[in-house]
């Protein structure tokens, strides 16, 4: 019994490690998330400002300016998309490790109280013994 525990400790630790590797993956990519939004936010913000054209030059380089800051933000939430997509699968993943972290924490529980009950009964049998030898050397 005691093995089984063991087992089953290393086997939980294993679980808990992987459920902290999957927290931390989580959070890595909900900062690429944020800062993809952040990035699509500074982009669009740039393509708001104008200032007076008095050239067609100028017009001609303003207007390829935000073109290409356009270009960008698409860019962007095109990465933005991708990272949700694999937040969402990470964050199934987190779900499914900690599932499997709680079943085996219930397991060692489980053993753990069996293992306490044969214990138990163990020191009962013992005991019994022992009083059983004291009432026979308080007959002879």
């Amino acid at each position: 019994m005691k093995e089984q525990l063991d087992t089953l400790a290393r086997l939980a630790t294993l679980r808990a490690t992987r459920v902290q590797q999957m927290l931390g993956r989580v959070t890595y990519q909900q900062n690429l998330c944020q800062r993809y939004r952040n990035n699509i936010t500074g982009l669009t913000r740039l393509c708001g400002f104008t200032v007076p054209m008095t050239t067609p030059l100028q017009r001609d380089n303003q207007q390829k300016y935000k073109g290409t800051l356009l270009r960008m933000v698409e860019l962007q939430r095109k990465e933005l998309a991708v990272a949700e997509e694999n937040l969402a699968r990470i964050q199934l993943e987190l779900m499914k490790a900690m599932r499997s972290e709680k079943i085996v924490a219930h397991v060692i529980d489980a053993k753990m109280t069996q293992w306490q009950h044969l214990l138990n009964q163990q020191e009962q049998k013992i005991q019994d013994g022992l009083a059983s030898q004291s009432w026979w050397r308080a007959q002879g």
